[in-house]
């Protein structure tokens, strides 16, 4: 284990050879938490300005964050840790320290690979363990809520499935205490009531798992004005009748673990009906495939949040299930998953207790088919690396659906339609652009909106990044945000305040390119972003045409450029803006 140790699940600390690293005050705390949060990338000084002021910052913010750099420094020089300037901002560099958050997921992930319940609920546990409260206890910036509540999500979610393990494994006594804290902490987390009401009714209370529900739905309807899900009502029913609870994953079709409601699509309606239009030529009947669209773009560009509404909007022609995975091909949400972790997931989401999964990946699609035959089912595989890494998560019931995403061409995919989405039209920008905004300001500033566009190369993950940061700056003219947005060398650290992500997205689609088509890409900075030719793409790679117009296809394929003409390429605004910082 490292010497030097950073902890970031409860209230920040350092600790250097078993003796606690003083940092003092929330300033440089926060600090050092939004270095810590990069994982070694380079945070810009205006997202630390941000991040250490909730309001406008003093005309010293500047030289107040620079202090606080330095007597950071101050404080870790002894353990080999480091804070570089990096462009206008700063990075830190751990020099092989330890960060409870990682070894937090690497325990957690171990799980994955146990095929005992009790083994499996034992490394969740041991996970567990290492939090010691709320992340970053004390401190509540907002821009550090959104990462926060992400990483406390990764908590609930390893609480959660300990919890139905430990059910399965007859442990329901001793969870009763645990799980009444965490439903009052999380009264609506769904999953968790279902867990109290099941543990207290297998315990003999099934007056009190009855009033727990009770509890819930008032609750439901009187603070949200929802009732709940129907698996927590169908447990609920079960309850009643006198039925011996199972785990609420069990509690039958349809299966459904949609992730919850995002904004409505915006800029989309004719790719939909494409779609849609391409499924109804689909054979439906005896001898019939079960249908496989692929829809890919590049970063940001909302392949996501297109399958997903695609998905509740084709519910009813799946009626027995909408299940997801990420598959993770591009790093950002952890580590890939590979196909054997990906149906261990499709197949818990269908209710298969942990028992019951086989080890081996020849098993599990085994199960898989087994569970989908006779059934309708729409699956979306999220973030697909290649062809070869969603090829054994395909159902082979003919009436199922399957919506792959991936930032690569997936050709050699069987696919029903093939829809490539590309960057939004400047009416559906300047649609979503003001409907997130909210108010009058884009109206009054068309012309500035459209730059605003402009720079955000259309891709709707950075029209609604721009768009946030314009609703939380009331004082703003959309005039002023157009022209911070204007350089390009630091248009990505403004996008990325209010939205991280965009670099990051950006810097894994760049780092699963082999080195030579990095090299071309690099060298592409150069040249105008919407005139970019083979011949003189050759000339500046100092290569022949013809292997360079192969590695200007392979970019393309990528989404990395796009085609204009035979031989003609250009360059999205925004990756032209990324393309800046790699030089």
């Amino acid at each position: 284990m490292s010497k030097i140790s950073f902890h970031l699940l409860g209230p920040l600390k350092c600790q250097a050879h078993g003796t606690p690293v003083r940092i003092r005050g929330a300033k440089q705390q926060t600090v050092l938490a939004i270095l810590l949060l990069a994982g070694g990338k380079p945070v810009a000084l205006p997202r630390l300005i941000d991040a250490v002021w909730d309001g406008p910052a003093p005309s010293t913010a500047t030289k107040q964050i620079r202090n606080a750099v330095s007597d950071l420094r101050h404080a870790l020089a002894h353990t080999g840790v480091s804070i570089l300037a990096s462009g206008d901002g700063y990075r830190l560099d751990r020099a092989g320290s330890a960060l409870d958050l990682d070894e937090f997921t690497r325990r957690a992930e171990l799980a994955a690979f146990k095929s005992d319940p009790a083994d499996k609920a034992e490394a969740l546990r041991s996970a567990l363990s290492l939090w010691r409260g709320r992340p970053l206890a004390g401190l509540t910036n907002p821009a550090l809520r959104s990462q926060l509540a992400g990483i406390e999500e990764l908590r609930l979610a390893a609480l959660e499935q300990r919890v139905e393990l430990e059910l399965e494994l007859g442990m329901h006594a001793s969870l009763i205490g645990e799980l009444t804290a965490a439903v009052a902490e999380h009264p609506f987390r769904e999953r968790f009531v279902a867990q109290l009401m099941t543990a207290l009714c297998r315990s003999g209370s099934r007056a009190q798992a009855l009033k727990v529900f009770d509890d819930t739905r008032r609750r439901l309807r009187d603070e949200l004005g929802v009732d709940p899900e129907p698996a927590l009502r169908d447990l609920h029913l079960r309850i009643l009748a006198g039925t011996r609870p199972d785990a609420v994953a069990d509690s039958g079709l349809p299966w459904n673990n949609l992730p919850g409601d995002t904004a409505p699509l915006t800029g989309r309606d004719s790719e939909q009906e494409l779609v849609r239009r391409a499924l109804r030529g689909h054979a439906d009947g005896p001898g019939a495939t079960p249908a496989v669209v692929a829809v890919d773009g590049m970063a940001g560009v909302g392949k996501t949040a297109f399958a997903l509404h695609l998905g509740r909007q084709l519910e009813h022609a799946y009626p027995d299930g909408q299940l997801y995975v990420d598959l993770r091909a591009h790093g950002l949400a952890g580590p890939r998953l590979d196909a054997s972790a990906a149906l261990a997931l499709l197949l818990r989401a269908t209710g298969l207790p942990a028992g019951s999964m086989p080890a081996d990946l020849e098993g599990r699609r085994a199960t898989w088919h087994h569970r989908l035959a006779g059934r309708r089912v729409l699956i979306i595989l999220d973030d697909a690396a290649a062809s070869a890494h969603v090829a054994p998560l395909l159902p082979h019931a003919p009436g199922c659906l399957t919506v792959v995403t991936s930032r690569r061409r997936l050709s050699s995919l069987h696919s029903t339609f093939q829809l490539s989405l590309s960057e939004f039209s400047i009416a559906a920008g300047r649609d979503l652009f003001g409907s997130v905004v909210g108010d009058g300001r884009p109206q009054a500033e068309s012309a500035a909106v459209d730059e605003i566009l402009r720079h955000c190369g259309q891709l709707p993950l950075a029209i609604r990044s721009a768009a946030v940061r314009l609703r939380h700056r009331t004082a703003w003219s959309v005039s002023y945000l157009a022209s911070r947005l204007a350089d390009g060398r630091s248009r990505l650290a403004e996008l990325s305040m209010d939205s991280a992500g965009l670099a990051e997205a950006f810097d894994m689609s760049f780092n699963r390119l082999d080195p030579e088509h990095q090299r071309l890409f690099r060298l592409l900075s150069s040249i105008a972003a919407h005139d970019i030719d083979a011949e003189r793409a050759a000339a500046l790679a100092g290569l022949p045409v013809h292997h360079t117009a192969r590695l200007l296809e392979g970019l393309v394929d990528s989404h990395m450029l796009l085609a204009t003409g035979p031989g003609r390429y250009r360059m999205n605004e925004l990756v032209h803006a990324y393309s800046l910082q790699l030089v």
